[in-house]
């Protein structure tokens, strides 16, 4: 019996040696994929800062190129529209490049302060750039009271084409509130209505009245039921099949002005004069069985 309680003894030992181990282990390897994790994020962050350094840096050269091709006319020599538009298209750009990127570095210090990366290398940087954009800033302010004393126009140009552009866009509204108003007056001019219908039918819609049994019938009198109709272009409209072997025109059109002609056994109405038919009622009433 004393050799297995042995044997059983150095086995727990052992296994729980080896438990230990394992857990140890673990407990390592998950503190270096922590330490793994935080290392990548840190180089993406540092990479950011430096990317976008790099890209303000950019920036500010293509700022100074610009200021670089904007020219200074000699006192008493005029500048030609062309020349006054370029100029001011290049003030607007370098004005543009240099808020922008102020408010690209303004971002990056706030991201770095809120971080716990610090760099001496990175904060010259920040430093070097802040000074850089503060200077080109300085001399952009210059060059546009130099251009002003020089040629006034320059500075009255860019608001007279703004101006312009705001009446343009007033006068495109205009014409287009215009153009609708032409069109609607145009469509309610060609406007006409028609409708058919049996007697008993154009009567319940109140299209045809009559004070009493033997009083003559009466068309379009009051209170009508406008909905029934049918709202038609008059100008395009040259026939209208009435689906009937009978057919009678209750409103007043010029008889010349048209023709019912038969179409496999139906009644269909032909306009031949459409200004003439139109002339005496913009409202066509047609009793069929």
């Amino acid at each position: 019996m004393k050799p297995i309680i042995f044997t059983t003894a150095i086995l727990l030992i052992l296994f729980t040696s080896c438990g230990k181990q394992s857990s140890d282990y673990k407990a390592l390897r998950a503190q270096n994929d922590s330490l793994q994790n935080a290392k990548v994020k840190l180089q993406e962050e540092v990479d950011g800062y430096f990317s976008a350094m790099n890209q303000i840096e950019q920036n500010i050269e293509k700022i100074k190129s610009t200021e670089n091709t904007i020219s200074i006319q000699p006192v008493g020599q005029e500048l030609q529209d062309d020349q006054r538009t370029k100029i001011n298209e290049d003030m607007s750009y370098l004005n543009d490049m240099l808020q922008s990127n102020k408010e690209e570095l303004a971002r990056l210090k706030s991201k770095i302060k809120k971080s716990a990366f610090r760099s001496s290398e990175l904060e010259h940087t920040i430093s070097r750039l802040t000074k850089s954009l503060d200077e080109e800033t300085s001399k952009v302010s210059e060059l546009m009271a130099e251009l002003s004393k020089k040629d006034s126009l320059i500075v009255k140009l860019d608001f007279k084409v703004n101006e312009l552009g705001k009446n343009i866009d007033e006068i495109s509204t205009d014409n287009k509130i215009k153009d609708t108003k032409i069109q609607e007056q145009d469509e309610a001019i060609h406007t006409a209505w028609y409708v058919f219908g049996t007697l008993s039918e154009l009567k319940k819609q109140k299209i045809v009245t009559s004070d009493g049994l033997l009083s003559q019938q009466k068309v379009l009198q009051r209170d009508f039921n406008k909905n029934y109709f049918v709202r038609i272009d008059a100008r395009n409209t040259k026939s209208i099949p009435l689906y009937s072997t009978h057919a009678k025109i209750l409103t007043n059109h010029p008889k010349s002005s048209y023709t019912l002609e038969k179409e496999n056994g139906n009644f269909v109405l032909l306009i031949v004069d459409t200004d003439e038919f139109w002339s005496v009622s913009k409202y066509l009433v047609i009793e069929v069985e």
